[in-house]
């Protein structure tokens, strides 16, 4: 599943470029534009999502916490 991000909202174009840069850096998808999403396309993100999950390919969110609280970098 991908973020949908309505660009004309943020009028500050340094904060743009930032979440730009910080999506590209973890690998978080997005569209710039709302297109609705195929019953097929929604059923493979439920199933690559829960194959992530049984591998092991998470993070909680108290273990986030800390890691943000630490300045540790994600993986």
């Amino acid at each position: 599943m991908e973020l949908i991000i309505n660009f004309d909202n943020i009028k500050d174009s340094s904060k743009r470029e930032w979440l730009l840069h910080t999506l590209k850096l973890m690998g978080i998808g997005y569209k710039a534009k709302e297109i609705p999403q195929t019953l097929e396309e929604y059923n493979k993100d439920l199933e690559t999502g829960n194959d992530e999950i049984e591998q092991g390919h998470f993070i909680t969110a108290g273990d986030l916490k800390k890691q943000a609280e630490n300045g540790d970098c994600l993986e």
